[in-house]
């Protein structure tokens, strides 16, 4: 080194440069201890211009030797970049791991410095040994600590996305296990990388709780690579229909009618089920489930059941396939005539009650329809729900026996005599008697006269001259009623009664009364779409028409008007055929 020279010192002060003649010191290869771990990994060539680091300087001015200065940084900042030996930021490189602490692993690039990387991208059951090679990736050789940043997690992470290409360009699967659930589907880890796998790719049949997939490993293909947000999306679905697909071609060699296989209930309809064969879909009709009648599939199987079925029909143009259950037992109606003979009275269980009749279960696979028309010889019946129910036994009479057509005709009235044999001994016009209403309907009510006899009563045999909406303004199921015998039908087999016969005719009276053009004061009983019925008194009811009606009153006079309020009127004319008496309006605008 040469001696500074001396100033002196009223002389005026030059800012002396500084120029380094060794740039860096090395420490001895006995100083290094791996399980240290430097918290600076190098230096900068500014550090090593502006720092006294050496025993000697040299001391010139800037204009004599600038040039020197220049190169000698040149041949600084050469040397301290020959210590990189080819590494560059933002690459994956080789690194020797030299030390373990508790929180980081010390690894040497060749670089003047080592680097340190967090435990924490490390399994613990797999740390590197002291002494091995890992690849790790290099992304800035100096922080704003100083320090370089190194990550095995990204080294990892890029060559794994590099594979996975690879894996999506080939269509070859890749194994994964999915981890969790999320909105619209599962995450799969693939191994450094974690795919999304949509719910409609899970699989090949409706997934009924994804969580049971949670945890299990399966082979998925990569359907779709996102390389700017560096995503995957998988299918399970792909994978499956492919090995579907080969079994489908396997199983259309064994398909034939008449062969049994093995099926999975895949969906259920009100007309049948659909049963996956393994990659073939067949359907189960729902009068093919059982010789007997069922009225919904889910009655003998359910989604997701194995069952054995047989192919009963296939059409290689369409591949549809039939499929049947009851086919499988022997069919019980080809020995129904030696057991069952027309008269037989027989006692089964009430299976299914329908609108038009009952099924009754002579024996597992056998059923019998008791028409409605066959319940009574003079009741109407009209609900049958509400004399029977589902399960109880139930005594009844062979009609009708179709073995071929699987066809058993019952009857519940056929077990008594028919009381229309001798009618006219039980019931004879002009009879007046009481009874018990059994049914009220729109058009009248039946009412019980005894001994399985019925009868019935129109709404226009309820009063001389009120003319009802319904019969419930008369009468009540339950009531205990009188009425006369009006007439006996031995081909109807209908009996009609009467309650207006009870008493006199009065229109012959009315007539008498009331004349066209007459001025009378009544009550409003009812406004309905036919007009204005009137109170007329006397049990006497009138109706002014609609169309009797002006669009004035209708607009400004009806709407004021309530049932009970007084109204003036005039008889237009009283139709004693009819029994109606027709009126209208005594208004100063009435037409």
């Amino acid at each position: 080194m040469n001696d500074q020279p001396k100033q002196d010192t009223n002389q005026e002060v030059v800012e002396p440069t500084v120029i380094a003649e060794e740039v860096m010191i090395e420490k001895p290869a006995s100083e290094d201890k791996p399980e240290q771990v430097e918290t600076s990994s190098k230096k900068t060539i500014k550090d090593y211009l502006s720092k006294d680091l050496f025993a000697g300087v040299k001391v010139i001015s800037d204009k004599e030797n600038q040039v020197e200065i220049e190169k000698i940084a040149d041949d600084i900042l050469e040397e301290y970049q020959g210590t990189f030996n080819d590494i560059s930021e933002n690459q994956i490189i080789s690194a020797k791991v030299i030390g373990i602490s508790d929180n980081d692993i010390m690894v040497d690039i060749g670089f003047k410095s080592e680097g340190l990387i967090s435990r924490s991208e490390f399994n613990n059951k797999d740390l590197p040994e002291i002494g091995s090679n890992i690849d790790i990736f290099l992304e800035k050789f100096e922080d704003t600590d100083g320090n370089i940043t190194l990550s095995k997690y990204k080294a990892d992470f890029i060559k794994r996305w590099d594979e996975l290409k690879e894996f999506e360009q080939s269509k070859e699967p890749v194994q994964g296990k999915i981890v969790k659930r999320v909105k619209g589907g599962l995450v799969v880890d693939l191994g450094v990388i974690q795919a999304f796998l949509p719910g409609s790719q899970a699989d090949v049949q409706p997934i009924k709780n994804f969580d049971d997939l949670v945890g299990k490993e399966f082979d998925f293909q990569i359907v779709k690579v996102d390389e700017m947000r560096k995503n995957l999306v998988v299918s399970r679905k792909a994978i499956l229909e492919e090995s579907l697909n080969e079994k489908r071609q396997e199983l259309m060699t064994k398909i034939e009618v008449g062969a049994q296989l093995q099926g999975l209930v895949k969906n259920i309809t009100d007309f049948g089920a659909f049963v996956d064969l393994g990659g073939v879909d067949g359907l189960i009709h729902i009068t093919d489930f059982s010789w007997g009648r069922i009225n919904h599939p889910s009655e003998i199987v359910s989604i997701g059941d194995e069952i054995t079925v047989q192919i009963i029909d296939y059409n290689k143009e369409t591949s549809r396939i039939s499929l049947g259950l009851k086919q499988l037992v022997e069919n019980p109606w080809q020995s129904i005539p030696d057991k069952y003979s027309i008269g037989d009275t027989i006692v089964g269980k009430i299976v299914s009650i329908m609108n038009y009749g009952i099924f009754i279960e002579l024996e597992k696979g056998i059923e019998g329809l008791i028409h409605i028309s066959e319940i009574s010889w003079t009741k109407n019946i009209q609900n049958l729900q509400d004399q029977y129910k589902v399960g109880d036994s139930l005594e009844s009479k062979i009609l009708f026996i179709d073995a071929n057509e699987q066809k058993i005709s019952l009857g519940i009235k056929q077990l008594t005599k028919d009381p229309w044999d001798d009618i006219s001994s039980q019931v004879t016009i002009g009879d007046k008697n009481e009874g018990t209403v059994n049914k009220v309907t729109k058009f009248g009510a039946y009412v019980d006269l005894g001994k399985d006899i019925e009868g019935f009563i129109r709404n226009t045999d309820f009063h001389w001259t009120k003319n009802p909406l319904h019969p419930k303004e008369f009468v009540s199921e339950g009531d205990t009623i009188k009425f006369v015998v009006i007439d006996i039908s031995d081909k109807d087999r209908k009996i009609l009664l009467s309650m207006k016969d009870l008493a006199d005719n009065p229109w012959s009276e009315i007539v008498e009364k009331y004349s066209s053009g007459d001025k009378l004061k009544g009550s409003v009983s009812a406004i309905n779409d036919s007009g204005v019925v009137i109170d007329m008194g006397d049990d006497i009811v009138g109706l002014v028409p609609s169309d009797k009606i002006s669009k004035e009153l209708k607009k400004d006079y009806l709407p004021s008007i309530e049932p009970g309020d007084p109204i003036d009127l005039l008889v237009v004319e009283v139709k004693e055929q009819d029994k109606n008496v027709i009126l209208m309006l005594d208004q100063p605008d009435a037409d």
